[in-house]
């Protein structure tokens, strides 16, 4: 809702680990952009990742919402938090900044039936995610297929390349703004 002064921005930044506390802080501030009437959501973001299902959902949820987002990596993008980065709008990284891709990690105890359970989530997992990253970016089959068995770190401007990251450069809060750490 664009007034006189120009758009109204919420900053934010997140350092965290991708978990039931972290989305829960994540989810309700973005909910609340849009109940105060933000025009958009800037979230400068560092994270290894986390649990990939609630990363996941978040990725739903923030392009569920009807506000503009804007995610900077402003460090390293890593793991599940790579899918939640690909939710945004318009995404930036610092010009030394990391992302990694990796494959689903799970752990298996018990009995073999629950073994096999557990191995059958985690690549419906890794199929959900390589959904998202397909229909976000352009990051290459090859790389994506590569990721199921290994770790894959890249660069700036690689992700770039891919698609991944919109632009490249240091984020800068605007004068007058104020920035909330969640």
């Amino acid at each position: 809702m664009p007034d006189l002064v120009g758009p109204k921005v919420l900053y934010l930044g997140y350092c965290g680990i991708i978990d039931s506390a972290g989305v829960a802080k994540l989810a309700g501030t973005f909910n609340q952009a849009v109940n105060d009437r933000y025009d958009a959501v800037h979230l400068t973001f560092t994270s290894h990742g986390g649990s990939a299902s609630e990363g996941v959902f978040l990725y739903y949820h923030i392009r569920s919402l009807p506000i503009r987002t804007i995610i900077h990596n402003s460090g390293m993008v890593a793991s599940v938090a790579t899918t939640i980065y690909a939710a945004a709008d318009h995404r930036t990284a610092c010009p030394d900044a990391i992302f990694q891709i990796h494959p689903v990690q799970v752990q298996a105890n018990g009995a073999h039936s629950s073994v096999r359970s557990t191995l059958d989530m985690a690549l419906a997992e890794e199929a959900r995610i390589d959904g998202i990253l397909k229909e976000r970016t352009g990051i290459p089959e090859e790389v994506l297929s590569n990721r199921r068995s290994l770790d894959i770190f890249f660069t700036a401007d690689k992700a770039l390349e891919y698609g991944l990251v919109h632009e490249i450069g240091a984020f800068t809060l605007p004068p007058g703004n104020q920035v909330f750490h969640l």
